[in-house]
């Protein structure tokens, strides 16, 4: 019996089985042939680089040598152009989606996973002593079965799946040679909204580009006589910046129908079972967030088989740890979808926008309208407990108080009256742990760290401290180091939040 059966050899189920296999466990991944045609193309945002380092794979995913993805150049709502341009020398990638696969497969070969690679699942079944899996010609047994399968959803898609009726998705995709590219384009993804659909386009290679127009059968005023590629061509023909810089170029090849419905599931997670990246969750894909998505997912799942396996006690923890932060995910994209939704609604008054706007603010509970917080970051990146903390730093008190430790030629420091400590599950190197939060009056929810910074490491040495440059030579003396700039801000909130009590000491001069 193995450890840990994957089932999906995408984005996803790759980076975990890489991960899991290189902890020393046995995994087996089941999964069909790599698709070696490069029509559908995602984009990777720069901010997924770190994500690929966690995850093992930003070396293979460079040595694919894909086209670099500097940012976004936007119409949408009808408004101005707008470019969005990642920082110098920070690009993500546009990939084709067999060349991605075949380049995390590689990786996952290479640390020793067990790859089955024309193995259509057939069944899967729990047993008293674990999985039983049948794929293919053969039948493979595991303690834990991580869903992987994206949209296919072999286990979610049985009693976990919950799907939003009121909207139906339907991707047009379509591969776009360009006679004469325009240089100021060709790093970029292009997305426009018309009345009744969006589209966008990144680049494939140096002429051509994958085209996609995302429609709702049911309310976007499709003319099905002319079939998928005339399809196509009337709805870019509504994306006016889009189709005029498409206009020199030609479609190639036949055009592809997808679904892209969104859909999340009521349980992420349950004993000896997991569902990752889309086979639990899948968004609209207006953030280009769909393959960042999908690692973040497999590398907190690594995380998580890998502390059931290694210490049984902690296994419903982590299981629960994994559900709560895979809901959160998921609502958390839901709510940034609004404003954009919100946008597309009031400049184009159609159906298409309606039924996705009030979807997007059931699901993530947003009631009002654009409601857009700029301060909330990936949701993978913290606990929702961390990432109120981190909106705080933005209050008028910490603002004050920010501003007076950088004037104060002195500081003293002490526990603040409601500081208190509570435990709760945390991510800690490769596992889940039990971890000391701080929490106070302000911030009763508990928290550790704001932006990486320590703020129980910030109130132990707080109260020894009298100047601000020795605090922060002394706490990064004592731990991972971490700069100026954000040091100030976590010990600002740290006060504001009342963990410390900033009093002022007598000036000796």
């Amino acid at each position: 019996m193995r450890d840990v059966i994957v089932i999906g050899g995408g984005p996803g189920g790759a980076a975990v089985a890489t991960l899991l296999t290189s902890q020393g466990h046995d995994v087996a991944l089941l999964t069909r042939p790599t698709p070696t045609v490069a029509w559908l193309a995602e984009s990777i945002p720069a901010s997924a680089r770190k994500l690929l380092i966690q995850v093992g794979a930003l070396e293979a995913v460079e040595a694919a040598r894909f086209i670099p993805n500097e940012g976004n150049m936007v119409w949408w709502a009808g408004g101005p152009e707008r470019l969005e341009q990642f920082p110098r020398g920070q690009s993500g990638f546009h990939v084709d989606r067999g060349g991605l696969e075949g380049a995390l497969l590689d990786l996952a070969n290479k640390v020793g996973t067990f790859v089955c690679s024309d193995a259509p699942v057939r069944s899967v079944r729990k047993e008293p002593e674990g999985w039983h899996v049948e794929a293919g010609t053969s039948t493979h047994r595991a303690r834990w079965v991580l869903d992987a399968s994206g949209r296919s959803g072999v286990v979610a898609r049985h009693d976990m799946r919950i799907r939003e009726r009121d909207t139906t998705t339907l991707a047009l995709v379509g591969q776009w040679e360009d006679t004469a590219p325009d240089a100021k384009d060709h790093s970029l993804t292009l997305v426009e909204s018309y009345k009744d659909g969006w589209a966008w386009s990144v680049p494939t290679s140096e002429t051509t580009r994958c085209v996609t127009v995302m429609v709702d059968p049911r309310r976007t005023e499709i003319r099905r006589e002319l079939g998928l590629d005339g399809m196509l061509r009337s709805e870019l023909a509504k994306a006016h910046q889009l189709s005029d810089r498409l206009s020199r170029g030609q479609v190639i090849g036949a055009t592809r129908a997808c679904a892209a419905s969104v859909y999340g599931a009521s349980k992420f997670g349950q004993p000896g079972l997991l569902l990752v990246g889309d086979a639990g969750s899948a968004i609209d894909p207006l953030s280009s967030y769909g393959v960042k998505k999908a690692l973040s997912s497999a590398w907190l799942a690594a995380v998580v088989v890998h502390t059931a396996l290694s210490d049984e006690t902690m296994a419903s923890t982590a299981i629960d740890f994994f559900d709560a932060r895979e809901k959160e995910v998921y609502e958390t994209y839901r709510a940034r979808s609004v404003p954009f939704l919100e946008q597309a609604l009031d400049a184009h008054g159609h159906a298409f926008w309606e039924a996705r706007a009030i979807a997007a603010r059931a699901a993530s509970g947003t009631e009002s309208k654009h409601v857009h917080d700029e301060t909330v970051d990936d949701p993978y990146d913290r606990a929702n407990a961390e990432r109120e903390a981190e909106k705080f730093v933005g209050d008028p008190v910490v603002r004050t108080v920010y501003e007076e430790i950088r004037t104060r030629p002195n500081i003293a420091l002490q526990p603040g009256p409601t500081l208190g400590i509570t435990t709760k599950p945390a991510v800690v190197g490769n596992q889940i742990a039990l971890e000391p939060h701080l929490t106070s009056k302000t911030l009763p929810q508990g928290t550790r760290f704001i932006r990486n910074v320590d703020l129980r490491r910030l109130v132990e040495l707080g109260p020894h401290q009298t100047q601000v440059p020795d605090f922060f030579s002394a706490y990064n003396a004592a731990g991972t180091p971490v700069d100026l700039a954000d040091f100030l801000a976590a010990l600002a909130a740290t006060v504001g939040a009342g963990f410390l009590k900033l009093d002022e000491l007598p000036n000796e001069n």
